[in-house]
């Protein structure tokens, strides 16, 4: 059977967890393998077994119509570049949603998003493209959120809140209803944000 091929973008940390919640998302959709990763730093997986090879570098891939694209890059700054680079010369993103993430009603996830395990996504809220919500984190209802948004491990992104583009919260951050944080503003791991943040601010 051919399958469609997912290569996933950076091979550091978090792109081994990437790799496992994507074979998690495989167990169900057989039709899917994948192929490897691709990093601009090949010898980051080392000698750790059991993981899809590099297979060359970010900086030299070159798309093909039937691989998809996974980002595993957090830092939203870097993560935007190394997309834009990429969709400039054709690449294809895959969207990925873990089979155990919870999404609602009226639920829009944007193009390359990854949803990890045990997220939960409310009901009638936008995700930008190219997020990614780290494992256990709750986006509420009525959410707003740009592009490129990060949010790190059990995040709380209480109803109505507004995330701009390239926002970064630490882990366990919290923000409270209808906050505004605005564009490549940076929030401290374990921050309470009870007041809106203004855009390029970083909050601890």
């Amino acid at each position: 059977m051919n399958t469609k091929k997912l290569i996933i973008v950076g091979a550091g940390s978090f792109g081994r967890e990437v790799h496992q919640w994507l074979e998690d998302w495989i167990a169900f959709h057989p039709d899917w393998s994948i192929a490897g990763f691709i990093d601009d730093t090949k010898t980051h997986l080392g000698n750790l077994l059991n993981y899809s090879p590099v297979l060359g570098s970010i900086a030299e891939y070159a798309p093909a119509a039937d691989e998809y694209l996974v980002c595993a890059i957090a830092t939203p700054e870097h993560k935007k570049a190394v997309v834009t680079k990429l969709l400039g010369r054709g690449a294809q993103f895959f969207t990925l949603v873990h089979p155990t993430a919870i999404v609602g009603k009226n639920v829009i996830i944007g193009e390359g998003s990854v949803i990890c395990p045990h997220a939960i996504l409310s009901v009638d809220l936008e995700i930008g493209a190219f997020a990614t919500i780290n494992s256990a984190s709750t986006v509420a209802h009525d959410v707003k959120m740009g592009k490129f948004v990060t949010l790190s491990l059990q995040c709380d992104v209480t109803g109505g809140v507004i995330l701009g583009d390239e926002v970064f919260l630490g882990s366990r951050a919290s923000v409270l209803p209808h906050i505004h944080v605005g564009h490549k503003a940076c929030i401290g791991a374990g921050s309470v944000v009870n007041r809106s943040v203004a855009a390029g601010l970083t909050v601890v």
